[in-house]
């Protein structure tokens, strides 16, 4: 038989499929894979074809007068075994090359998403040759070759991440303590308004812990979101609840303002908020911050007045007005009139130490003059109050009219509780007639802060 080179056969090997895997392997130059995978697919071949003749040679049952006939002599060249191994191995190296390109394609830059990387494993067999001896029944001496497998496993293993990192970006302005406020009016624009009902701690993972006042603790997620408003769009965080706690917060979702960068306000409305822990808000002490507390607090009472309503007057013309309040629009109704005092809120009384002014839930006002008037009756007694307000302090003129006085030793006419004249009495009524009145008292809801707030 011709002797042929090793190399000359291994290049006449078919390569149509090893074509299919050079393009996986940029790491390598074309030459090398393709000389790589065609030793290592005619090794295969050879290998196997050794396997399987070894194998029907050993089915043959050799006894001592046997003659094997028609049996081809061979010895398996010693440097098939190496050679074989080698071209495995680099089977196996090529493959674990492309493996890896393959993978890296597959990977995002990154490295924060495009799933797992899956496990590789590729198996191979080398074959080692034992020599089996028998002899025939003329003695002669057959040589044979069992084959034996050893398995060799390349494994590309995977980075065990089974998640993809959550995209929690969106979170990271937002990470720190909150205090959660809520406006017992529904409106913090109305900033007395601020009730603290807890603490809210936003986590860098997206997760949030709520503890309410009383030291409830719950405990969510959030999630990124934006809502168009007006044409432009609006930075929301969706809060979701995990525990019924949670729903202490008005709505499960939040609106960030960059105008007010220190605070999330939850609906579309704006009577709950978060706001930093670290902001303050700067303490108002206007007349117009003092008068809206007051406003607030009264709101709080509840049914301790039947139809509340109030005003605002400069009595005393001192360019700040006062506040009256009215409890109501019967004749047992009145009028309670406070004023700002260089940070402090004071409620007025006249020298009798009466804090309740009108009738009805009004009372005259003469601006020119500051004098405030109202007239009262009842049962038999009729009274006209004029009362001067000067450096927030009030100089009463009651003129008094009750025609069955003297007949439990009363005087008919009285100013300031002292017997006067008719004629002294009709005198003093008709000064206050004269007077320009207008009825002050009753102009705003409750509930309506609009006169109180910076234009």
């Amino acid at each position: 038989m011709k002797e042929k080179n090793l190399f000359d056969i291994l290049e006449n090997s078919e390569n149509d499929s090893m074509e299919r895997l050079i393009d996986k392997c940029p790491e390598i130059s074309d030459e090398q894979l393709d000389r790589i995978f065609k030793m290592s697919e005619k090794k295969f071949r050879k290998q196997r074809a050794e396997k399987e003749r070894t194998e029907r040679d050993n089915t043959i049952k050799m006894t001592e007068n046997d003659v094997v006939e028609d049996v081809e002599h061979s010895k398996r060249p010693v440097w098939l075994t190496p050679l074989t191994t080698a071209a495995s191995v680099l089977l196996i190296a090529g493959i674990a090359i492309g493996s890896t390109a393959m993978m890296k394609r597959h990977t995002k830059p990154s490295g924060g998403g495009g799933g797992v990387t899956p496990a590789i494993t590729v198996s191979t067999t080398t074959g080692t040759g034992t020599n089996i001896v028998s002899t025939d029944k003329n003695g002669s001496t057959i040589m044979g070759t069992a084959i034996t497998t050893t398995t060799t496993a390349v494994t590309s293993a995977s980075d065990g991440n089974t998640e993809n990192t959550a995209d929690t970006e969106f979170i990271k302005p937002f990470v720190g303590r909150w205090r959660y406020e809520k406006s017992n009016i529904n409106d913090l624009d109305i900033p007395e308004s601020a009730n603290n009902m807890g603490t809210a701690v936003i986590n860098a993972d997206a997760t949030y812990t709520y503890t309410d006042v009383s030291g409830n603790v719950s405990h969510g997620t959030i999630s990124n979101a934006t809502e168009e408003i007006g044409g432009t769009s609006i930075q929301c965080l969706d809060f979701s609840i995990n525990e019924y706690g949670a729903r202490d917060f008005l709505t499960r979702r939040a609106y960030y303002d960059e105008s007010r960068p220190y605070e999330l306000h939850f609906g579309n409305g704006y009577a709950a908020r978060l706001v930093r822990e670290e902001h303050v808000e700067p303490t108002d002490t206007s007349w117009k911050a003092l008068y809206r507390k007051e406003l607030i607090n009264l709101m709080d009472q509840g049914s301790v007045f039947d139809e509340p309503m109030w005003d605002l007057q400069d009595i005393d013309g001192d360019g700040i007005p006062e506040l009256l309040i009215s409890s109501g629009e019967t004749q047992n109704d009145f009028l309670y009139i406070s004023y700002y005092d260089n940070g402090d809120l004071r409620t007025v009384a006249n020298a009798y130490a009466v804090s309740q002014f009108g009738e009805c839930g009004v009372m005259g006002l003469c601006r020119e003059e500051h004098l405030l008037g109202w007239k009262k009756s009842f049962d038999s007694l009729y009274q006209t109050y004029m009362a001067r307000f000067d450096s927030h302090q009030f100089t009463n003129e009651v003129y008094g009219y009750d025609p069955e006085a003297p007949s439990y030793g009363g005087s008919t006419y009285t100013f300031n509780g002292k017997d006067i004249t008719e004629e002294e009495y009709t005198a003093g009524v008709a000064r206050y007639n004269s007077k320009n009145w207008v009825t002050v008292g009753r102009h705003y809801r409750v509930g309506d802060f609009s006169p109180l707030m910076d234009k």
